[in-house]
């Protein structure tokens, strides 16, 4: 029985193998229709170096195959175990693979050490993992950082006058004192100004900026700051060469008025304007302290200078202080018990007493007496005792007299007219006295008047012209004290206020005209008659009409580049009437329309030697091509589109400022933005127009798109372009009537 079930089962076994496998039984052959072994992915990885440092970052290579063909653009992902150990240097890590099938990437030494494992993945299959070795030196890279920066001068002292530079180098290491290339660093100063020429560190390790002293003359220390996070340093540097001269007389005498001279000087001896100068007194530490009387402050002219008036109270020294831009200086004063005054003057006509009355004009016709009287202990000083005189105009009838009874007296004469500063000085003890005494010389007679207006057209309205008139005598002296009727014809409704004026020290004398409605060209005029025998007179004409404006444009050879794919070139328009004045609040209409554009490419330009020089324009359209927009629509009309590509070329490739105001300058500035690939390629038409009471006026210029310079003077990296290559926007072909 047994053995019959044997059999049975190898009889049903054969049977099987007899059937196939069609119906469920085995195949003939394994898998696929050749009877071979089908091709299956496979990936494996290697590493450039399993020693991982900062310095030396290691390269995985992971390779496709599928059997033993390459596969290209797989998508293969790398894992590393522990990402304390190590990182990727992209932001992924994933790699594509290339044509021979390996995808590649890089590793990093991560920020603790350690031995890691790192597998490569592709459609689920793994590669057999390599192991590394991490330095733990590296870690993810930040922003340079410094231990130490260290901040120096190129000069520890800057000249005054705003004329010097100083340097400031800012070098930073790091805790090994390394340089450290990357690190912002941050530059202040207590005053002055600092201009930044590089404010990240190079490979030098070294950030630069220059210290500048413009328009701030004060004597002073500058203290400078370097910074980078929570490292600094700094350095001092001493603004010097501002100076004060103060000059007057080192002996007063008792009631005397005395005119002292300030004078505020920069490092180059130029005189400082505007500048307050404090005046105080010290007294002296032994002795009799001299009272003296002197104004707290003075403030200098355009030329640095001023004046002030000292006079001495009682007896004794004292010390006038001055004090400015960081500058004092001393001027040493002894007040005597003397009295050294002028005491008579007579103009010819009366004698007064100087200090007590206004001195009186003398008449060029006229002599000037003066009188001093010199007093001391209340006694009169010694007959005998010499006094000296001196003046700024005239001749005096003695410069020298010897007192009598202790006074003195001279006599002044003079040809020209205009004021006389009288200087008298004495000594005695080895101690000088001075005083001084100013009065004016006036012409007599008036021999011609010269009358102008000023501006000779003006506006209706309201507007106004000032009317001067100068008064001379026969010799061309200034005549002061002549009274000006002014007399006006104009049939405008015009008016003058005053009627009269009264000549002064420069024998002017001036009315003002105002406006009504337009007049006729020199149709207000006005007549100036002087008050005198003989009388004289002069006219002046005027016109009022609506101002002209008159319009400039103008620009410098900056070119600002705003983004990386545009510039922008700025014009500067001035607006003025027909006297320069500048016309504040004028709204000015800004257009800038292609006038012209160009075919062609750019070339290299070499120099005699055949060395690249710069990037240059070839135009292969010359003449260039007109603006298709010829009537300057916007629109394209029938017959404009002459190279047949359905648009207006070159269309309105500028972005120009609408509208702009005027300042208070009659100055305004214009924006012409556009896209550098336009440059040297567009010629545009700028224009600048305003109205005034219904009349425009108008500027225009034109000028090719530029291009910056440093955008062609590099053989390596071609210019701003927009087509192909590098031909023009609009084509390269030497014809306008086509597209190419």
């Amino acid at each position: 029985m047994a053995l019959f079930q044997r059999l049975s089962l190898v009889l049903i076994f054969a049977m099987l193998v007899g059937c196939g496998g069609s119906a469920g039984g085995f195949d003939e052959t394994p898998d696929g229709s050749d009877g071979s072994t089908p091709d299956t992915i496979t990936i494996t990885l290697a590493i450039s170096d399993k020693n991982l440092t900062q310095a030396t970052p290691a390269i995985l290579t992971a390779t496709v195959q599928k059997g033993t063909t390459a596969v290209s653009g797989k998508l293969v992902t790398f894992s590393i175990d522990n990402a304390v150990l190590a990182s990727f240097a992209t932001d992924v890590s994933t790699s594509s693979t290339n044509a021979e099938g390996q995808a590649v990437i890089t590793l990093l030494a991560g920020s603790n050490s350690g031995s890691g494992i790192i597998i490569a993945s592709v459609d689920g299959i793994d590669s057999i993992p390599v192991t590394f070795d991490s330095a733990g030196d590296g870690g993810v890279v930040g922003v340079p950082v410094a231990s130490e920066i260290s901040l120096f001068a190129s000069s520890q002292q800057i000249a005054s006058s705003g004329n010097d530079e100083v340097t400031l180098t800012t070098i930073a290491k790091d805790i090994n004192n390394n340089l450290v290339e990357g690190v912002t660093i941050t530059f202040s100063a207590t005053s002055g100004q600092i201009e930044i020429v590089n404010s990240v560190t190079g490979t030098d390790g070294q950030a630069t900026a220059i210290l500048k002293t413009n328009n701030e003359p004060t004597n002073r220390i500058i203290t400078i700051t370097s910074q980078s996070g929570q490292v600094m340093d700094t350095v001092n540097v001493q603004v010097t060469g501002t100076s004060i001269n103060l000059t007057g007389s080192s002996s007063l005498a008792i009631n005397d008025e005395s005119s002292f001279f300030i004078q505020v000087l920069n490092s180059e001896r130029i005189g400082i304007p505007n500048t307050t100068v404090a005046l105080s007194l010290t007294p002296p530490a032994s002795g009799e302290v001299a009272a003296i009387t002197i104004v707290d402050s003075v403030v200098t002219n355009l030329t640095g200078q001023a004046s002030f008036v000292v006079t001495g109270i009682s007896g004794g020294t004292n010390t006038i202080v001055a004090n400015a831009v960081g500058v004092t200086t001393n001027h040493d004063v002894t007040v005597q018990a003397d009295s050294f005054l002028f005491s008579s003057f007579d103009n010819g006509q009366g004698a007064v007493v100087p200090g007590t009355d206004t001195l009186p004009d003398v008449l060029l016709s006229n002599s000037a007496s003066i009188d001093l009287t010199w007093i001391q202990s209340n006694t009169p000083i010694a007959d005998g005792t010499r006094v000296n005189f001196t003046t700024t105009r005239g001749a005096l009838s003695s410069r020298s007299e010897t007192t009598i009874n202790g006074k003195v007296s001279t006599v002044l004469t003079s040809t020209s007219a205009g004021k006389a500063l009288v200087t008298v000085t004495g000594t005695t003890g080895g101690i000088t006295l001075s005083n001084q005494l100013e009065f004016e010389f006036v012409a007599e007679s008036v021999n011609s008047i010269s009358a102008q207006a000023s501006p000779s057209s003006i506006a209706p309205n309201g507007d106004t012209s000032t009317i001067s008139v100068i008064a001379k005598d026969l010799n061309g002296n200034l005549v002061k004290g002549k009274t000006i009727e002014f007399t006006l014809t104009d049939t405008s409704g015009g008016n003058i206020l005053p009627a009269t004026a009264v000549t002064d020290s420069n024998g002017s004398a001036s009315t003002v005209y105002t406006s009504n409605s337009v007049s006729a060209q020199d149709g207000v005029s006005i007549i100036a008659t002087v008050q005198d025998t003989p009388s004289q007179t002069d006219t002046v004409n005027l016109t009022v009409a609506d101002r002209e404006l008159f319009i400039a444009l103008g620009t410098g050879n900056e070119l600002q580049e705003p983004t990386t794919t545009t510039y922008n070139k700025q014009y500067s328009v001035f607006v003025t009437d027909v006297d320069s004045t500048p016309q504040e609040g004028v709204v000015l209409k800004v257009s800038a329309v292609p006038n012209n554009y160009y075919k062609g490419e750019w070339v290299k330009v070499t120099d005699e030697n055949g060395e690249f020089s710069f990037w240059g324009a070839s135009y292969s359209t010359m003449p260039p091509c007109p603006n298709e927009d010829l009537n300057i629509d916007g629109i394209l009309d029938v017959g404009e589109d002459t190279n047949g590509n359905g648009m207006l070329t070159p269309g309105n490739v500028v972005s120009a400022t609408g509208d702009v105001i005027t300042d208070e300058f009659g100055h305004a500035i214009i924006d012409i933005r556009y896209a550098q690939s336009f440059a040297t390629w567009v010629d545009v038409n700028l224009i600048v127009s305003a109205k005034v009471s219904g009349t425009e006026n108008s500027a225009q210029t034109r000028f090719s798109l530029p291009v910056l310079s440093s955008d062609v003077l590099n053989e390596d990296i071609t210019p701003p372009t927009s087509g192909i290559g590098l031909i023009s926007p609009f084509g390269l072909v030497g014809d306008c009537s086509v597209e190419d």
